[in-house]
């Protein structure tokens, strides 16, 4: 054998090689998990494996693709826990298991028809530890139950330190105590520009449209739409919040309970400072059937659908500027409630994706 042919002999082998160790070490639908090349989750079966392996939970994630998980579809079920981030043992207290500190970024997709009968820390994700980020997700039509677990979101079981952002939330979501539209029990983590429209129910209570309690976390620019009924500590947005601020929010879905029931807030208890303020935050008197809250103002849905209620209380809208300049909300005036910036305008004039600016909607035409 000639030395050319030794050679690309030796290339043939390394190529070989290398080909057989990538295709062993390829995870999901591709990506290392580093912040710059994330795991990609393009299939049930990518996102069942995810919650497998505990040891990927500090890991970078990008959804690229929408997920059914009908228990009805082949290699789907109904969950007895949490897909990712679940608690081990439901009979011991607090988490048994590993929270997911990582970063999931939900590139605007959605997971739908998540079907979950378990017990504690029940969600998509179970438990998000410090640190850890979930952005740009939606679960949709997704029915959990329980009849006595605690930390039940339609999202999130419990949020320790994590951040959610641009996230909702659509369907059923019942059980004991702690439980929430998207998120049961936010403790010292962050839930921003997120809403809800889950029925929310509790046998017990502690149980909100959006947040079931917050304990030292805040909620901000947020809403919920479902119905939410329990027994004590019932809010249309937050059941219990506990020294920590719910600012710019507001919630309009029906409420019904027996102690501590809140068009907004069910229970609030503030500590120092400015802890525990529930600030500019609204509720519609009407639909909700309620006429006090342990925070926010109560308005009329005439009022609720009026850019002027929430334009004197500092909302930062889009196109003005007196206010910031985030665009954070927009509105529909006398049609609907306002609606945050990332959400899909549905029939808009200019088929762009994107909200009438403000002038056309609640000011005369320059």
């Amino acid at each position: 054998m000639n030395v050319a042919s030794r050679f690309q002999g030796i290339v043939a082998v390394a190529l070989f090689l290398l080909s057989v160790v990538s295709t062993a070490t390829a995870k999901y639908s591709g990506g290392t998990g580093e912040p710059n090349d994330p795991y990609q989750i393009a299939t049930a079966a990518d996102l069942i494996a995810l919650g497998q392996d505990p040891n990927d939970y500090d890991k970078h994630f990008v959804l690229t693709a929408d997920i059914d998980l009908d228990p009805n579809l082949p290699g789907r079920k109904v969950f007895d826990k949490a897909v990712i981030a679940a608690d081990t043992d439901h009979y011991k207290d607090w988490l048994q298991g590993v929270p997911f500190t990582g970063v999931f970024d939900g590139k605007g997709h959605t997971i739908s028809h998540l079907t979950i009968k378990g017990g504690c820390y029940l969600g998509l994700f179970g438990y998000l530890g410090f640190e850890a980020e979930v952005k740009g997700l939606a679960v949709v039509d997704v029915n959990i139950i329980t009849g006595w677990g605690h930390s039940i979101g339609g999202l999130v079981g419990a949020n320790s330190g994590g951040t959610l952002t641009h996230c909702y939330s659509t369907g059923t979501v019942s059980s004991n105590s702690e439980v929430g539209g998207l998120v049961g029990g936010n403790y010292d983590g962050a839930v921003t520009q997120c809403y809800s429209t889950c029925a929310v129910s509790s046998t017990w209570g502690t149980v909100g449209g959006l947040v079931g309690v917050s304990s030292y976390g805040t909620v901000t620019a947020c809403y919920s739409t479902g119905a939410v009924s329990g027994n004590a500590c019932v809010g249309g947005l937050v059941g219990c919040n506990e020294a920590g601020p719910v600012t710019q929010c507001y919630s309009t879905g029906v409420i019904s309970g027996t102690d501590f029931v809140g068009g907004l807030v069910g229970g609030n208890s503030p500590s120092i400072g400015d802890e525990g303020v529930v600030g500019d935050c609204f509720w519609d008197i009407q639909t909700s059937g309620q006429a006090a809250s342990a925070g926010g103002t109560g308005k009329t849905t005439a009022e609720m659908q009026t850019a002027s209620t929430f334009l004197d209380a500092g909302w930062d809208f889009v196109d003005e500027t007196a206010n910031g300049m985030e665009d954070i909300w927009w509105i529909d005036e006398g049609k609907d409630y306002p609606r945050l910036w990332w959400e899909r305008v549905l029939g808009d004039d200019f088929e762009d994706g994107k909200a009438e600016p403000l002038w056309m909607v609640y000011e005369p035409e320059p």
